[in-house]
C-alpha cells in the first residue's frame, strides 16, 4: 500500500505572544496525555432533517478555536473556558499552541501537535465566524471530524446558527445529548501530478469548496474535463469551482453558481469566467467523479488551488485532479467489474468496498461534518438575513 501525502495545513501565527505568556496559566499540559478521543452516536429521524448527537460515554475533551488577531472573540474564549472549569470540572479544554498564550487569566488548558489534538478531540467549538470554523475542520484532513458547536462571532455566518450570549445553554444541551445537528458532506480530492508517480498523490477533504485559478498571472488556464471516465468538454477560463452544497453559497455562487441545500447530494462545478458563454454551472450527483487535466500551451506555467480559502501547492500543466464525493465512487464505462473507489482505480489499493472513496470507514467513524443547529429552519434564515434573497431594492437607503 502507498502512502499519501497530506495537503498543507493553514499555519497559525502566535497572538500577543509579548503580552500574555504561559506563565499566567494554572497550566498547560499536553494533550497527549488525555484519554482518546469520544465518538458520538448521530440519530437520524425521518422526521427531521437534524440528527441527535447523542454522547456513548461522557463527553470528556473541548477543542476550542477563535478567530485570530480578535480581542472580542479572545475575550469569549477565555469566559467560556472558565465557564468550562466552574461547571464541568471533568472536562478538558485543549487549545492550538498560539492560542494558549492570550489566556491571561487562571485557566487550565491542553495543548500539543495537531495531530495530537486530532486524536483526542470529542467537540470542536469555534468562536468567530465561517473562516474559523473551516480552518479548524481543516485539521483533519484525512480523518472524520468530531461534531462542531459554531458561534456567530465573525463577518459571515452561515455556519454559525447560535449567538455567543446563549453559550451556556447551547453548551448544556450539547453536554447532556439533547444537540441535533445537521450533517454536511465533503469532497474529496486528488492531486496527481504529471511529473511524479502515482504513489505521490497527494488528497484531502474540503468543506467548502475547491478552487483552480490562474493567480495574478495574465494568462488563462485550458483544462480539460471528464465525467465519469467520460470526456465532457475542455474549456478556457480563468478557473474553475468544485463546491459541496454548504460551498454553494461561498465561492461558486460569486463566479455565478446555483445555491443548493446542504442536504441535497450533489457536486457542483462552476466556471471562473470561461471564455465560450455557453460554458453554465453544472450540478452533478453525489455519485459522480470529476476529473480535470490541466493542459500543456496555457500561458500559466502555474496553477494556483486552494481549498477551502488555503492555498495549496501550485500545479503545473499535465497534472491531474480528481473530485468526488467522500462517499464517492468510481464508474468505469464498458467494465463488468464492481465501481471503484477513487484510491482503488489510482492503484493505492485492492478493490474496496463500494460506496465509499477512499476506502470503507470504521462504523464508528461516520463520514462528513456535524454541525449544531438550533432549528430546522436555520439554512432559509440564512440566506434570507445573510444574503438578501430576493430582497428589494425599494428599502435600501442610498
Amino acid at each position: 500500500m502507498s502512502t499519501q501525502k497530506a495537503l498543507k495545513v493553514p499555519a497559525h501565527t502566535p497572538e500577543n505572544a509579548g503580552s500574555c505568556g504561559a506563565t499566567n496559566l494554572v497550566s498547560v499540559s499536553p494533550c497527549s496525555q488525555l484519554s482518546a478521543r469520544t465518538i458520538p452516536k448521530y440519530a437520524g429521524s425521518a422526521h427531521s432533517k437534524l440528527h441527535n448527537v447523542v454522547w456513548r460515554s461522557p463527553l470528556q475533551n473541548i477543542y476550542v478555536v477563535k478567530k485570530p488577531w480578535n480581542e472580542t472573540t479572545t475575550r469569549a474564549m477565555r469566559e467560556f473556558i472558565a465557564f468550562i472549569h466552574a461547571e464541568y470540572p471533568s472536562l478538558n479544554v485543549i487549545v492550538s499552541e498560539d492560542v494558549k498564550n492570550t489566556c491571561t487569566t487562571p485557566l487550565a488548558v491542553h495543548t500539543g501537535s495537531v495531530a495530537d489534538i486530532v486524536a483526542k478531540t470529542d467537540l470542536i467549538v469555534s468562536l468567530g465566524g465561517d473562516g474559523t470554523t473551516l480552518r479548524a475542520v481543516l485539521a483533519f484532513l484525512n480523518g472524520s471530524v468530531p461534531p462542531v458547536l459554531c458561534f456567530a462571532m465573525g463577518t459571515l455566518g452561515f455556519l454559525l446558527p447560535f449567538d455567543f450570549a446563549s453559550f451556556r445553554e447551547s453548551f448544556r444541551a450539547v453536554f447532556e445529548s439533547r444537540g441535533k445537528a445537521i450533517h454536511r458532506t465533503r469532497l474529496e480530492c486528488h492531486v496527481l501530478a504529471h511529473y511524479k508517480q502515482h504513489h505521490d498523490a497527494t488528497m484531502v477533504y474540503a468543506m467548502n469548496d475547491i478552487s483552480l485559478h490562474r493567480g495574478a498571472q495574465p494568462g488563462l488556464i485550458k483544462l480539460d474535463i471528464y465525467i465519469d471516465s467520460e470526456y465532457l468538454t475542455s474549456t478556457t477560463a480563468d478557473g474553475l469551482v468544485f463546491a459541496t452544497p454548504t460551498g454553494s453559497t461561498a465561492y461558486s455562487l460569486s463566479a455565478g453558481g446555483p445555491i443548493a441545500h446542504p442536504l441535497v447530494p450533489c457536486i457542483l462545478l462552476t466556471p471562473i469566467c470561461p471564455q465560450s458563454l455557453s460554458f453554465r454551472p453544472l450540478v452533478l450527483p453525489a455519485t459522480s467523479h470529476v476529473m480535470i487535466r490541466l493542459l500543456a500551451g496555457t500561458r500559466a506555467e502555474r496553477i494556483k488551488m486552494s481549498i477551502d480559502g488555503i492555498a495549496q501547492p501550485d500545479l503545473r500543466p499535465g497534472d491531474e485532479i480528481h473530485v468526488v464525493n467522500e462517499n464517492g465512487t468510481i464508474y468505469i464505462p464498458g467494465s463488468h467489474q464492481p465501481p471503484k473507489t477513487l484510491r482503488s482505480r489510482l492503484g493505492f489499493d485492492d478493490y474496496i468496498e463500494p460506496g465509499r472513496a477512499g476506502g470503507p470507514a470504521p462504523a464508528d467513524q461516520p463520514n462528513g461534518i456535524f454541525c449544531f443547529a438550533k432549528a430546522e429552519n436555520d439554512w432559509t434564515v440564512g440566506i434570507t438575513e445573510l444574503l438578501g434573497f430576493n430582497s428589494s431594492f425599494k428599502g435600501q437607503k442610498h
